[in-house]
């Protein structure tokens, strides 16, 4: 490979030709830094000197008998096999653009491109060295654990689709269920229940007033839910059931906690009552206020519905010190949602005739037409 006139050792040769921009711009790199480019300037150039002039290009003679002093013979390049290392084409370029350098660049120039070229085969090595640190690389695990809407999620959504259709098919086929007679005004069955995921309201209706059963109540807890991601803005472990060390044995107590103090409400306003409760205080005391209708259906029942919670979140906070926002999200969704459960459940399978609490297998849960 020869270079240009002048023996500039930045010259793009012909055996560049097959390398990637990477392997050239760091050849490039390397001899330029052999050759002294970008070096700080000479004291004779700092105070003005010419610079100094470059070393002449040692004549061919010189350089075979110093080939032959190191036990090296002169070769053409016309004579370099075919798909040569890199190694090979950098000692070549160091030398064909060494005629400019001093003996000690030339020295360093060889070093340096030997050393790059160093092991064969340098593009592959360098390209499986560029891929592994770019897999490695914390933009690339971001890339990795992202889920793209399409078509991770999309695809997904999809095929639950398909498959809850086909499973209502086949079970409304298989199961055959009866469609029920027209509707009389004059008769109304008993009990008369709403569809099964309305259940947890009309177990509300049955122990506060309907505006705060029906409206408030529902609207609130929507509400507090659309806050969550602006309460909650830490974007860490996203996704995950319990993302917090702590979250799952406080989503495990509000479970139990909740599941308890509601069936414990239930029944105290079956057995006992608020309305009979208020009524016999009323006529205790001689205090008539406390039998109306502000403090039965609406007044009482919203603070056996308060209490409760705080007295929750002051057991969580003594007992597993939440870390933060996250921990508080679990805790009261997690009690949202088993109060959801528990009212469907008890509507479902234990309210029967007069919307009373029965045994599920208590002959009076058989609705009379």
């Amino acid at each position: 490979m020869a270079t240009d006139g002048n023996g500039n050792p930045l010259q793009r040769t012909s055996d560049m030709e097959g390398m990637s921009a990477a392997d050239r711009a760091r050849m490039y790199k390397e001899r330029a830094a052999a050759a002294g480019l970008g070096r700080a300037p000479s004291a004779a150039e700092a105070n003005g000197g010419a610079p100094a002039p470059p070393a002449a290009r040692p004549a061919p003679e010189a350089a075979a008998a110093r080939n032959a002093r190191s036990g090296e013979t002169a070769r053409p390049a016309s004579a370099a096999p075919a798909g040569t290392d890199g190694a090979g084409a950098g000692a070549r370029t160091a030398e064909s653009g060494a005629g400019a350098l001093t003996p000690e660049q030339r020295q360093r120039l060889t070093a340096a491109v030997q050393r790059g070229g160093a092991g064969g085969a340098p593009a592959p090595a360098a390209a499986g060295g560029t891929a592994a640190a770019a897999a490695s690389s914390p933009a690339a695990e971001q890339q990795q654990r992202l889920v793209y809407v399409w078509p991770h999620l999309v695809t997904i959504e999809f095929m639950a689709s398909v498959l809850a259709l086909l499973s209502m098919i086949v079970i409304g086929l298989v199961l055959q269920s009866p469609l029920e007679g027209h509707a009389n005004p004059d008769r109304t069955p008993n009990p008369s229940k709403a569809p099964w995921y309305f259940l947890n309201l009309q177990e509300l209706l049955l122990h506060m007033h309907p505006a705060l059963a029906g409206v408030i109540v529902p609207s609130a807890a929507l509400a507090l839910i659309a806050t969550i991601p602006y309460i909650d803005r830490n974007t860490r472990d996203v996704g995950k059931w319990f993302g917090t060390p702590k979250s799952a044995p406080i989503a495990w107590f509000t479970t139990w906690y909740t599941t308890v103090v509601l069936i414990a409400l239930i029944f105290f306003d079956e057995w006992v009552g608020v309305k009979p409760l208020m009524k016999r205080i009323a006529d205790a005391t001689g205090i008539t206020f406390l039998n109306s209708t502000f403090m039965t259906d609406i007044f009482i029942p919203t603070a056996l519905m308060m209490a409760p919670m705080f007295i929750l979140a002051l057991l969580v906070q003594r007992i597993y010190k939440p870390d933060g926002a996250r921990d508080w999200m679990v805790c009261l969704f997690t009690g949202f949602f088993v109060v959801f459960i528990v009212l469907t459940i008890v509507g479902t399978f234990f309210r029967g005739q007069g919307m009373h609490l029965y045994w599920p297998w208590d002959p009076r849960m058989t609705r009379i037409e």
